[in-house]
C-alpha cells in the first residue's frame, strides 16, 4: 500500500499534556482501522520511548585566517534513555484495529527542562513517545517529566566555627574573624523554602558594613568544544547585624599580643548558629530548572555568603552547595491497567470523527502555547520536531474549562418550589 499505511496508523497517550512523574506509568495505543495494514504492522512498526539533553552553542570565530566574523552555533544531543515500549499482541486487540501498550518510566530520570541565554544558544533536556514507520511517516508526542521526589529527609550542612584573617591592603594583618553559616537542608524541593543560620565573631578593626546571603546559579552546556556559562542571582538578602559584628576596640585590646579564646569563641559563634538567632530564608521559585550533572548540561546552585567590609580590608566568603530537586508533595506515581479492548473493529467515519474533535483541540492547545511563547520571546513552533528547534510544554496554558467549554450555569434556589405547592398540584390534576 506504499505510504498509505502512514495515514491509517494513528498513536495516541494518555495525559500526554499533564506532568509525568519518573516512575509513573504511561498508557496509550496505536489504531489501525485498516485491516491490510493491520496483518503486517508489526513487520515495520517500533514504538520507542526517548528522552535527551539538546544543546546550542553560539560562538564566534577569531584568529588571522577567519572569515565573516558573525556568530555561528553548534549544536549536540544525547541520548539519556532509548527504549523499545512493548505492544499488545493478543487476539482481541488484532481484531479491535487496537494496539494498546503500558510502559514504567524509569525512577532516576531528571525533569523537562529548557533554558535559553541571550545570544541565541539553548539547553534542553526532553522527553517523547516516537513511533517509527518503515513505510510512512514517523508520529511523535512530546512529554513532560517530572523527576522523581527525593527522599523528605533533610541533609544539614555542618557548622564548622573557622578563624579568618583580616588584612588591609591584602598585608596589613588587622585581627581575625570567626563565623560560620549553615543551611537547615541542602535539598530543596521547587516551590519550597532554605534557611540559612549565621554565627559571627569579630574580633577584627574591620567594621561590617553588611552580611548578604545570595542563592546563585550555574548552567553550563557545551557542544564540539564550545560553551555557553549563564552565572545568575536567584534570591538575596542580608543578616541582622548583632553586637558580635562589631569591630574590635584597638585601644583597649592589643591585637598583636592579646591571647586568643578560640575555644570560647568556637561555642559562641555555634551556639548561636544552633538557636537560629541570625537567619535569612529564601523559597525557591518554580521557574528555575532543577539541578542537573550530565554530559552536555551542567546545572548547579550554591549559598554565597559575603561579609562586606570597607573599600582596602579583606571581606570573606562562605559558599554552600545546594540541590534543587522535585517539590516533595508531588503525588506519588500510580500505574494503571489497560483493559484489553474488545468492541468491534472501527469503521473510517468514526475514526474520522473521533481523529476531528481530537484534532481540533490540539490544534487550539497548539495555537495558544506557541502564542505564548512568542510573548515570552522563545520563538519556535510547537509543531516543530522534536529533534529540531527547542519545545516548551506548559501545562498550565490548557485548562479543563478552555478544552470543555464553560461551567454550567449556577443553580438559583430561588426556583426551587416547596413541597406543600408541588403537593397541591399533583391533587389538583388527579381530581
Amino acid at each position: 500500500m506504499g505510504n498509505s499505511s502512514s495515514t491509517n496508523v494513528f498513536l495516541t497517550v494518555n495525559d500526554s499534556r499533564t506532568c509525568i512523574t519518573a516512575g509513573s506509568t504511561i498508557t496509550g495505543e496505536i489504531r489501525c482501522p485498516d485491516a491490510s495494514v493491520s496483518d503486517d504492522i508489526f513487520s515495520g512498526v517500533t514504538l520507542y520511548f526517548i528522552g535527551k539533553e539538546d544543546v546550542e552553542v553560539q560562538y564566534t570565530e577569531s584568529g588571522a585566517g577567519t572569515r565573516g566574523g558573525g556568530a555561528k552555533y553548534k549544536a549536540a544531543t544525547r541520548d539519556i534513555v532509548r527504549t523499545i515500549i512493548p505492544l499488545d499482541t493478543s487476539r482481541s486487540s488484532v481484531e479491535a484495529g487496537r494496539y494498546p501498550f503500558q510502559f514504567h518510566v524509569p525512577d532516576q530520570l531528571p525533569s523537562s527542562m529548557y533554558y535559553k541565554d541571550g545570544n541565541g544558544g539553548y539547553c534542553s533536556i526532553r522527553y517523547k513517545i516516537k513511533l517509527h514507520l518503515v513505510r510512512g511517516t514517523d508520529q511523535e508526542i512530546p512529554l513532560e517529566l517530572m523527576a522523581k521526589p527525593p527522599s523528605s529527609t533533610p541533609i544539614p550542612t555542618a557548622a564548622d566555627p573557622m578563624p579568618t584573617r583580616i588584612a588591609f591592603l591584602y598585608c596589613i594583618p588587622q585581627g581575625s574573624m570567626t563565623w560560620a553559616a549553615s543551611a537547615e537542608n541542602t535539598r530543596i524541593g521547587i516551590g519550597e523554602s532554605v534557611s540559612i543560620n549565621l554565627g559571627m565573631k569579630n574580633e577584627s578593626v574591620a567594621k561590617l558594613e553588611r552580611v548578604t546571603a545570595k542563592l546563585k546559579q550555574i548552567i553550563e552546556w557545551h557542544s564540539a568544544g564550545h560553551s555557553s556559562i549563564n552565572k545568575s542571582i536567584i534570591r538575596s538578602e542580608s543578616f541582622q547585624r548583632t553586637e558580635s559584628m562589631g569591630p574590635c576596640d584597638k585601644a583597649n585590646n592589643d591585637i598583636t599580643l592579646q591571647p586568643t579564646r578560640p575555644i570560647t569563641v568556637y561555642e559562641e559563634v555555634l551556639n548561636t548558629i544552633k538557636e537560629g538567632n541570625n537567619q535569612v530564608t529564601f523559597p525557591i521559585p518554580d521557574y528555575i530548572p532543577q539541578s542537573y550533572s550530565g554530559r552536555l548540561i551542567k546545572i548547579q546552585y550554591y549559598i554565597s555568603i559575603t561579609a562586606k567590609t570597607p573599600s582596602g580590608f579583606t571581606s570573606p566568603k562562605i559558599h554552600i552547595p545546594i540541590d534543587i530537586v522535585s517539590p516533595r508533595n508531588t503525588p506519588p506515581p500510580i500505574a494503571t491497567a489497560i483493559p484489553i479492548p474488545s468492541a468491534p473493529e472501527l469503521s473510517d467515519d468514526d475514526l474520522g470523527a473521533n481523529d476531528a474533535a481530537e484534532a481540533c483541540l490540539t490544534d487550539r492547545f497548539v495555537r495558544e502555547t506557541s502564542a505564548a511563547r512568542k510573548r515570552r520571546g522563545e520563538g519556535g513552533d510547537m509543531l516543530d520536531s522534536i529533534e529540531g528547534k527547542p519545545l516548551i510544554m506548559d501545562a498550565n496554558l490548557y485548562s479543563e474549562q478552555e478544552a470543555f467549554g464553560p461551567p454550567p450555569p449556577t443553580f438559583d434556589p430561588s426556583l426551587r418550589e416547596s413541597p406543600s405547592a408541588k403537593t397541591e398540584e399533583i391533587m389538583a390534576q388527579t381530581h
